[in-house]
């Protein structure tokens, strides 16, 4: 581990791994709006573009999924990287947009963003040979992720100053708010018998949410540190989890498509947990090899 976080640059293996770990939350994400919306009926983003009268039929769904698949594959094994990344950044636009145009906001740009991040790592390598494309399409990925922490701080100071965290008190309205939507999508209670829990918590317990809201801000706010090498991006990291863990502890709010790539792309989850088995491995080969040598003796 210590080497791991005294190294600099990132291995193949970290790549990989960070690679697949993303693809699958991609697909997931893909398949879940692909089989869930057909119209726009509240054009967003990209489809405020297109002509009214929108349809995304079954066989376009087909051909969607497939050429996503193949894109998937090819990023995955390195292969026609160039423009694996620029039809997932498309694709993934082109979802998550008919999403927001169906008042389902989950915030999950910031994976398209990533896929851009990236495409533009290799952008520049095709222009500039030397340009260490290894290290710079993660640290681009890193760079938007912690950026955009830093730029939604921004955003509250510049609204509300440090008021945002007495204001936070008012989020009541905004629970209720996101519950209902969930309640609209699909009629389940429990959205609703959730908004009033929350809502009596924050009642009851206004100074820790205003702790919780103070430790978020500052949090966010010098997200941009993680930019400096691969170290600060791990231990910011951990620090931006236990903020997305109070957040959802206290407020019942957790944006996966924020703390997903962040948590794949700056703490490396899975191959924290190759490490470790590797250790315990060792370990256990060394151990067993002692008490060979002792029974041989």
């Amino acid at each position: 581990m210590n080497s791991f976080l005294k190294n600099n640059s990132y291995s193949k293996l970290e790549w990989t791994l960070m690679k697949s770990s993303f693809s699958l939350i991609w697909l997931l994400s893909f398949l879940l709006i692909i089989s869930r919306y057909n119209y726009a009926p509240t054009p967003e983003s990209i489809f405020k573009l297109l002509p009214g009268g929108f349809y995304l039929c079954f066989n376009a769904k087909i051909f969607l999924l497939i050429t996503n698949l193949l894109l998937i594959y090819f990023y995955i094994i390195e292969k026609h990287i160039w423009w694996s990344l620029m039809g997932l950044s498309l694709i993934s636009l082109f979802a998550f947009s008919l999403e927001d145009s169906n008042s389902d906001f989950n915030r999950n740009t910031m994976i398209t963003g990533v896929f851009f991040a990236q495409f533009i790592a290799y952008s520049i390598k095709k222009k500039y040979i030397d340009f260490d494309v290894d290290k710079y399409r993660i640290q681009f990925s890193v760079q938007l992720i912690s950026i955009s922490y830093t730029i939604s701080a921004i955003a509250k100071l510049n609204t509300s100053g440090l008021k945002w965290i007495t204001d936070g008190l008012l989020m009541p309205l905004q629970i209720m708010k996101t519950n209902y939507f969930g309640f609209v999508n699909d009629g389940n209670l429990e959205h609703i018998t959730n908004a009033n829990h929350i809502i009596n918590l924050v009642d009851k317990y206004s100074l820790g949410v205003m702790f919780v809201l103070a430790f978020t801000l500052i949090i966010e706010l010098f997200a941009v540190i993680s930019i400096i090498n691969k170290k600060y991006a791990f231990v910011y990291g951990l620090l931006l989890v236990f903020m997305h863990i109070g957040f959802y502890l206290v407020l019942d709010v957790a944006i996966a498509g924020t703390y997903i790539p962040m948590l794949i792309f700056m703490i490396n989850p899975v191959f924290i947990f190759w490490i470790i088995l590797k250790a315990l491995k060792n370990y256990l080969i060394t151990a067993l090899g002692s008490n060979g040598k002792a029974n041989t003796f």
